[in-house]
């Protein structure tokens, strides 16, 4: 298993490394900095590698960018090189239909095969929670976890 040497990483790929020698399975862990490990990443020269997603379940496109087989690096995110002719049909179909419906079909099967083939396995989502003064308002935090809140939030002066 490939991780950085970020502390929570590391203790991550140690529980996942305990958790697999109880069922027989010896996992060798190799940490490297950060710029390394994500150069590997990126380029998909790993075996067993964890990630972090921050952003991307406003759309079900994540699922084009993560797992289709046009989306090999360099060209998205499907760094494990998962290949699935249906997925990659269902896919197309999903972008290329405006009828909501077909959409959600499409998605809804892209989801059930990729809970079956798991190419992926989510560990689990990280929730998204803003600690900040009464002067910092019209805050509406997004569920993908990224900064976009921040445009519309407004200062107030203390005294008020």
């Amino acid at each position: 298993m490939k991780t950085s040497t970020d502390e929570s990483s590391r203790l991550l790929a140690v529980v996942v490394q305990q958790q697999l020698a109880q069922v027989g399975i010896a996992l060798d862990l190799r940490s490297y900095e950060f710029a390394t490990f994500y150069a590997d990443i990126s380029h998909g020269t790993f075996q067993i590698a964890p990630s972090r997603w921050i952003g991307g379940n406003e759309a079900p496109d994540i699922f084009r960018y993560s797992f289709a087989t046009a989306s090999f690096p360099p060209h998205g995110a499907n760094r494990g090189y998962y290949a699935n002719s249906e997925i990659d049909r269902l896919l197309e179909d999903a972008a290329a239909n405006a009828d909501r419906t077909q959409q959600q079909t499409d998605y809804v099967r892209v989801q059930e095969i990729l809970a079956r083939d798991m190419p992926t396995i989510n560990l689990w989502y990280l929730d998204t929670v803003l600690v900040h003064s009464r002067r910092l308002q019209d805050l509406h935090l997004s569920p993908s976890g990224n900064y976009d809140f921040l445009r519309d939030a407004t200062l107030h002066d203390s005294k008020n």
